[in-house]
């Protein structure tokens, strides 16, 4: 179930920067949103530094599956957290090259979770998580 207006109103109390992209009806199926979160490269000393990344997430079936959730920017060559994907498919939402998320193991959390909690603050909480930390065993950069 897409999300509803009440539940980006509730979620924007945590996320200021969150917008609606595109609607079906009275509810909202694409977000963007600016998080802030870690440079998070190998290189120890730039881990830490901040960087904010905007995030653009199809929200269509979030009470199912955390969504592929694409890097609008800083751009793909400027990007070396550990946790995002380089560009390696086209992102429907812009129709350009954009990296993405690894998920890692916050999927099988995701799912672990019950489903009325699966809402839109909840998941923009675990994409805070993903860029706020380096996961140095990820496979993604």
């Amino acid at each position: 179930m897409p999300v509803t207006r009440a539940d980006l109103r509730a979620a924007q109390g945590l996320f200021t920067s969150l917008a609606p992209i595109a609607t079906s009806g009275s509810h909202i199926t694409v977000i963007g949103v600016t998080i802030r979160g870690i440079v998070g490269g190998h290189n120890a000393r730039r881990r830490r530094w901040p960087a904010d990344y905007r995030v653009l997430a199809s929200v269509k079936e979030l009470e199912s599956d955390l969504p592929v959730t694409w890097i609008a920017s800083p751009p793909d060559d400027q990007i070396e957290h550990v946790n995002i994907w380089e560009a390696r498919s086209v992102c429907p939402i812009t129709g350009t090259m954009l990296p993405d998320i690894c998920w890692g193991n916050a999927d099988s959390r995701w799912a672990a979770i019950p489903q009325s909690q699966r809402k839109l603050g909840n998941f923009l909480e675990v994409t805070r998580q993903i860029l706020g930390h380096a996961n140095l065993e990820s496979a993604a950069r």
